[in-house]
């Protein structure tokens, strides 16, 4: 498991739910986890929004994603890139909220497991998560 996440407030992590050896946040505390990391001066690298199914599947939408590894260059000081990758992961994750409606992007390409499961009176919204990667080591 990325020890890295044990830099960010007890709080916040007690809001996670692990997935794989990630960790997943509803969509409205993206924002903070961005900021904690800030302030623990991790890295902020992104992640992908997934539908977290009651029988532990997975449906990961890989193209909705942040990914900090392609806008902020890794020759950039730590700190500056603490900053940078901070200001840029919040933007491409609100600018994804605007962009896609992420309970049809998972509907699209799960829509099976959705049925079955608002079947089962779940409803998708409530299993939507965003895993988000964090690092502490200056050498990724």
């Amino acid at each position: 498991m990325n020890t890295d996440y044990e830099r960010l407030p007890q709080s916040l992590r007690q809001r996670a739910v692990l997935s794989g050896n990630e960790y997943a946040w509803h969509l409205c505390d993206i924002p903070e986890v961005i900021e904690a990391a800030r302030q623990a001066n991790l890295i902020n690298i992104g992640g992908q929004l997934q539908f977290l199914l009651p029988n532990d599947g997975i449906c990961e939408c890989y193209w909705v994603e942040v990914d900090t590894y392609r806008s902020v260059s890794i020759s950039l000081p730590w700190t500056e890139r603490v900053e940078k990758t901070a200001s840029t992961a919040l933007a491409d994750f609100l600018h994804l909220s605007s962009k896609f409606d992420f309970v049809a992007e998972g509907r699209k390409a799960f829509n099976e497991h959705f049925q079955k499961l608002e079947l089962q009176g779940y409803n998708p919204a409530e299993s939507m998560y965003f895993v988000w990667d964090v690092a502490a080591d200056e050498n990724v």
